[in-house]
């Protein structure tokens, strides 16, 4: 079984590399610094991940499927993707962001209690 910082490095490389290329053949613009800057926010979260959990013991309850944080990683993707098409696709984002972040709060919260009983 591939471990999940295995894959994080993995895909950080490649955007890296891919940034690395474009940079070398388009002029100075945004969409490689997008690139770079999602290869370099990958690499602390992988390192994050590496370091054993402090787990206690204790049974977490997770969903199979979360439609809200498809929702927050759309709405991140949209903003940024509005960075080079405008501000109206920068506010887009910004609200299927907030409707994902609240569901997803909703969703931890009715978590939290189904592992209490």
């Amino acid at each position: 079984m591939i471990r999940p910082s295995v894959v994080l490095a993995f895909w950080g490389a490649l955007l890296g590399l891919l940034a690395l290329v474009l940079a070398l053949f388009s002029p100075p613009q945004y969409e490689w610094a997008l690139l770079a800057g999602a290869a370099l926010a990958l690499a602390p979260l992988g390192v994050v991940m590496l370091a054993p959990g402090g787990g206690d013991g204790a049974r977490r309850v997770l969903p199979e499927t979360s439609l809200p944080t498809v929702a927050v990683a759309a709405g991140i993707a949209v903003i940024a993707l509005g960075l080079a098409a405008g501000i109206w696709l920068i506010a887009i984002g910004v609200e299927v962001f907030a409707l994902g972040a609240i569901l997803l709060i909703r969703e931890l919260r009715a978590q939290r209690r189904a592992g209490e009983r």
